[in-house]
């Protein structure tokens, strides 16, 4: 941990949290926020899943939250799941 502070990594991973938290909040660019707490999110739930599993329970929480705003704002994702690209003349 000592480390990561050090290395100024924390202050990067906080500034992306509070940016994409003001973006949910804001209900502006929602996608590009949850695509910000996408990576973060995952890091928490493995963080809590692997070495400290007393917070398994909140990671689990947030990352449901993020999983039913995802759903709702799903049609902003519908092209990366496309197998094909068709380029537009």
């Amino acid at each position: 941990m000592g480390a990561l502070f050090v290395s100024h990594y924390l202050t990067l991973i906080f500034a992306l949290q509070v940016i994409g938290a003001v973006l949910l909040l804001a209900n502006r660019y929602v996608p590009l926020g949850l695509v910000i707490l996408a990576p973060v999110i995952v890091n928490i739930l493995s963080f809590h899943a692997m070495m400290a599993p007393s917070g398994l329970p909140l990671a689990l929480f947030v990352t449901v939250l993020w999983a039913l705003i995802f759903v709702y704002v799903r049609s902003a994702f519908a092209p990366l799941f496309h197998a094909r690209f068709k380029a537009q003349a």
